[in-house]
């Protein structure tokens, strides 16, 4: 993937209306590159895991604001250099 994604700011998880957050426009991106649908929603959840979310099903990002930010952020840094999910998958194990 070769698109650039705006740094991802706590504030981006509690805004309603205006310009779409980067964090969706990033989430949208791991979808497609996980293959849409269930598997594609599966694959976004487990790299959002991979790169440092620790929330549950249930756990939104602005309950957790500083924690999304970071994760999203280190999912921003990589994820252009990713040309597979595999790849991507390789890339944030890496990090740990």
């Amino acid at each position: 993937m070769s698109k650039q994604f705006a740094e991802v700011q706590q504030d981006d998880f509690m805004k309603f209306g205006g310009e779409r957050p980067s964090y969706l426009e990033i989430e949208d991106a791991l979808m497609k590159l996980g293959g849409h649908g269930v598997g594609g929603n599966n694959f976004k959840n487990e790299m959002v895991k991979l790169a440092g979310w620790t929330g549950g099903a249930l756990t939104t990002y602005a309950q957790r604001a500083a924690v999304a930010q970071a994760a999203f952020n280190r999912i921003r840094e990589v994820l252009p250099k990713a040309s597979s999910a595999e790849e991507l998958r390789a890339i944030l194990k890496s990090l740990k």
